[in-house]
């Protein structure tokens, strides 16, 4: 990957290692229903607006996507606490009991792989991205671009 920056860099081997790792879909719920539940935040509540712009798909399929989950139990809408003219699309019990023993990347192929690491090399990463998530700005991005922080 020569003349590109390190973040350049970084974000195609972020690319292809998601392509590489991420889950197919489960048996109740599609990648792209999960990857909606991964990005409801597990306190408080998500503009739908925020849901589209972020997973990049047009209003009226996230709306359908959030229909769906929530008629099945994982999702509810609500007024949003900030703004009562908004609705807010927030996980329930069981939406978060899936997120919380869900992960999008496949763990098993993912830990074949750190496995053709050395120890060394293994630790080396961790410890890279644990650097890297501490030199993150403290605010995380909420959906929408909106600075959150938690």
């Amino acid at each position: 990957m020569p003349n590109k920056s390190t973040a350049e860099q970084f974000d195609a081997l972020y690319g292809r290692l998601w392509r590489a790792f991420i889950k197919p879909d489960a048996d109740d719920l599609s990648q792209h229903e999960r990857q909606l539940l991964h990005h409801v935040p597990a306190v408080g509540g998500i503009p739908l607006g925020d849901v589209s712009n972020h997973l990049g798909i047009p209003k009226s399929s996230a709306s359908e996507q959030v229909k769906s989950l929530e008629r099945r139990g994982f999702l509810s809408r609500r007024r949003d606490l900030h703004d009562e003219r908004r609705l807010s699309i927030v996980l329930t019990a069981k939406g978060q009991a899936r997120v919380a023993a869900d992960s999008v990347l496949d763990l098993d192929r993912l830990a074949a792989a750190l496995k053709k690491l050395s120890s060394r090399e293994r630790v080396a990463l961790l410890a890279g991205l644990e650097r890297l998530t501490a030199a993150a700005p403290k605010g995380s991005i909420k959906l929408g671009g909106r600075r959150s922080s938690s």
